[in-house]
C-alpha cells in the first residue's frame, strides 16, 4: 500500500514548485505583443506567461516590461525587454516599468489573484494536515 493521500499531495505540490525553477530564460507576463508568429492577448485582459528568448536583434532580453496609461490607469503592453527598451524616455501619459525577476511585470489585478490562489492553497494544505 502506498503513502497516505495527504503525503502524496504534498509531494506533488513540492515537485511542481521545485520543477518550475528549471525553465530556462526569464519569464514575464505578455500581452498586446507579437511573440514569434503569434499575437499575444489583445487587450491585456488575460496576460500569458511567456519565456523570453536570450536575445532580440542582438541585444540580451534581461528584463520584463510593462507600459501603463497614466490617465486611464490601464495596462497597455507587457512582455520581455532589453536594456535599450528600459532606457527609453517615457512618452507623455505613458509609464514604463522594467524589472528583472520572473513574472515581476504583473498588474495589480494579477497580484490579487496570486494572493487568492496562495490563500486557497494554504487553507487546503492546512486542512489536509489536521
Amino acid at each position: 500500500m502506498g503513502p497516505p493521500l495527504s503525503t502524496s499531495i504534498i509531494l506533488l505540490c513540492l515537485s511542481v514548485v521545485f520543477s518550475s525553477g528549471l525553465v530556462s530564460g526569464l519569464q514575464c507576463y505578455g500581452c498586446n505583443i507579437i511573440a514569434g508568429a503569434k499575437y499575444i492577448d489583445m487587450g491585456c485582459t488575460n496576460p500569458e506567461v511567456i519565456t523570453c528568448s536570450q536575445t532580440h536583434k542582438g541585444f540580451k532580453q534581461r528584463f520584463c516590461i510593462k507600459t501603463e496609461s497614466v490617465v486611464l490607469g490601464i495596462l497597455l503592453t507587457s512582455g520581455c525587454a532589453t536594456s535599450r527598451h528600459c532606457q527609453q524616455q517615457e512618452l507623455p501619459g505613458v509609464r514604463i516599468h522594467c524589472c528583472d525577476t520572473d513574472l515581476c511585470n504583473n498588474s495589480p489585478h494579477l497580484a490579487l489573484h496570486s494572493v487568492l490562489y496562495f490563500c486557497v492553497f494554504f487553507w487546503t494544505m492546512y486542512g489536509l494536515l489536521l
